[in-house]
């Protein structure tokens, strides 16, 4: 993907907020992320069982992507419990977040409203010609899960090389143990994709440290995308046994280490956490993250659908485009 594909991306996303932000030409990464690991072909999906799943089924694999279903047959028939996209970076495939915050924005604050779609919405939105986008998967953790348009984000948002809000975290979630994903610009076809461990009980001065790039600089030349989920293994709701569907995601390199693939796994029957985490591990993850999960799980492309179960619109959402 090329500077000025990321600079179209970017501008029509100013342009949908209805900001006057102006795109200084010659955008250039400006985080360093270290050497990446190696990649081998397209992975495949896997030919053994996990977790109930008795059979994964590939639905597409091109481009630097595939699509795996993974199906159950409790009840006697098969049925969809999971969807794993395994996504090549090596193959030139890439990923982003997107958001609208609703603007004129400000300097990044806790209380920075975004407004709200279905990931069909989304999908729709940023599916332009010359744009090869994939799929819409929602993303991050937000305050207000009614049919209101707009809402807080809970944890930070960072696209654009930008930090657009701090995130407004309950009490119950500073005790909790997270994880940040920083996608940087593709290079050579080749993106850098890694999870760190972030603060439990962070504060601002943590999030502009882990996310330097031009901090609140509405005129940076840099783009990368960044946000913020719970740790895998950290329960939100304090019990390990309890069951929800699932939104995460897993890379096959260790904390604070590139990668060479990314797992994003929507889940349609509702999984513990940990159940949850050893299917990316079954696919070869080495580090995980949770995105929101629930009512909030929802991922859509032309090879696959998981609605929400109560069609909640959200904030953010990931974002996977194929590679050349």
């Amino acid at each position: 993907m090329s500077a000025s594909t990321i600079r179209r991306r970017i501008t029509s996303r100013l342009a949908r907020i209805g900001t006057t932000l102006a795109l200084v030409a010659g955008l250039s990464a400006v985080v360093s992320f270290g050497g990446a690991q190696t990649a081998s072909a397209e992975q495949s999906c896997p030919a053994t069982p996990v977790q109930g799943i008795t059979q994964w089924i590939e639905q597409y694999k091109d481009r630097g992507v595939t699509v795996c279903w993974g199906m159950e047959t409790s009840g006697g028939l098969p049925q969809l419990a999971a969807v794993v996209q395994v996504v090549d970076l090596a193959d030139g495939a890439n990923l982003s977040v997107a958001s609208f915050p609703n603007c004129p924005c400000g300097p990044p604050s806790a209380g920075q409203l975004y407004s709200k779609d279905t990931v069909d919405i989304w999908q729709e939105i940023y599916q332009t010609p010359g744009e090869e986008l994939f799929s819409t998967t929602n993303a991050g953790f937000f305050k207000d899960s009614s049919s209101n348009p707009s809402t807080a984000l809970s944890l930070p948002d960072v696209w654009g090389g930008r930090i657009w809000s701090y995130g407004m975290p309950s009490a119950f979630d500073l005790t909790l143990a997270k994880v940040s994903l920083t996608m940087g610009l593709p290079d050579s076809g080749f993106q850098t994709v890694k999870l760190r461990d972030f603060p439990a009980n962070y504060t601002a001065a943590h999030v502009n440290s882990h996310y330097p790039g031009c901090g609140t600089d509405p005129l940076c030349p840099a783009s990368y995308y960044g946000t913020v989920g719970f740790h895998p293994a950290a329960n939100l709701t304090g019990n390990p046994d309890d069951i929800s569907r699932r939104t995460m995601l897993g890379v096959n390199a260790q904390v604070n280490v590139a990668a060479s693939r990314v797992y994003i796994l929507t889940t349609t029957r509702s999984y513990r956490l940990a159940d949850a985490r050893q299917i990316l591990k079954h696919f070869g993850s080495q580090y995980e993250m949770q995105l929101d999960g629930g009512g909030s799980t929802q991922s859509i492309s032309e090879y696959h659908q998981i609605d929400s179960t109560v069609f909640r619109p959200v904030p953010q959402v990931l974002q996977v485009w194929l590679g050349n």
